[in-house]
């Protein structure tokens, strides 16, 4: 059977329109994995109390998300689609109704505050429940423990920062010269809480060369794929969390 060809107005038209479909604003968001940052290097501060050095890597996981006031297109989808460290959202998955830059961003620097407030609280409650950890209840000051983060947001690095406090203050030595990472929320009484770009914070892990992941137990069901040489452990709490570096090589 014979086909005969599309007029030129035909073909030219359809063209247009392949190509504006291609160039449209889609309602779509991409995750990207984000930076590794070793909370130890002047992120946390320990003052006016005995303190003891890390041996170790302890890392405050991001992920990289794109901007709330741009629209993507069918192409950095595309490409996104094909990559196994990115992954393509709906919109309104990600962010609010009205979600700016600037919005999101307030947003974020809010709840990272929070968030070292109850890590602070969290890490200095196990302490004060766990003795055999070697630290006196008068050195259990949330005063005399200092954040400073400029480069990420949001409640994430929750687990970590607890992590890191206990690391500090106690003359255990948890980390013994590992490089760690991990993500989650945390609650003062010590519940690690689920967070997003569960497998882009894992691959970001990996590529900054940690070996150890501490994963909250709501994203167990959405970890995808595991990089070969990554030991990746569900905590479901801080104490879990503590008990994951002490059994976990």
């Amino acid at each position: 059977m014979r086909f005969s060809p599309l007029p030129r107005f035909a073909t030219a038209i359809l063209g247009i329109f392949f190509a504006l479909a291609l160039v449209a604003p889609l309602p779509f968001v991409i995750v990207m994995p984000g930076s590794a940052q070793n909370i130890f290097e002047k992120i946390i501060t320990i003052k006016n109390q005995q303190s003891y050095p890390a041996t170790g890597r302890l890392d405050l996981m991001s992920v990289r998300v794109t901007n709330p006031n741009n629209w993507i297109i069918g192409p950095e989808v595309l490409y996104a689609w094909l990559r196994s460290d990115e992954a393509v959202y709906p919109r309104s998955a990600i962010y609010p109704p009205g979600a700016t830059t600037e919005s999101e961003k307030k947003a974020a620097d809010a709840e990272m505050v929070s968030s070292q407030s109850k890590a602070i609280g969290a890490g200095l409650s196990f302490l004060s429940t766990h003795p055999e950890f070697g630290v006196a209840s008068d050195q259990l000051n949330e005063e005399n423990i200092d954040f400073d983060v400029k480069r990420t947001g949001g409640p994430s690095g929750g687990v970590i920062f607890a992590l890191g406090v206990i690391e500090l203050l106690t003359p255990r030595d948890l980390l013994r010269g590992r490089h760690i990472s991990g993500s989650g929320t945390i609650t003062v009484e010590g519940k690690v809480g689920s967070i997003g770009g569960i497998n882009e914070k894992i691959h970001a892990a990996y590529k900054a060369g940690a070996t150890l992941f501490l994963a909250p137990f709501g994203n167990r069901d959405e970890i995808a794929s595991v990089p070969e040489g990554m030991n990746v452990v569900i905590v479901a709490t801080l104490d879990d969390a503590v008990k994951a570096l002490a059994v976990n090589g």
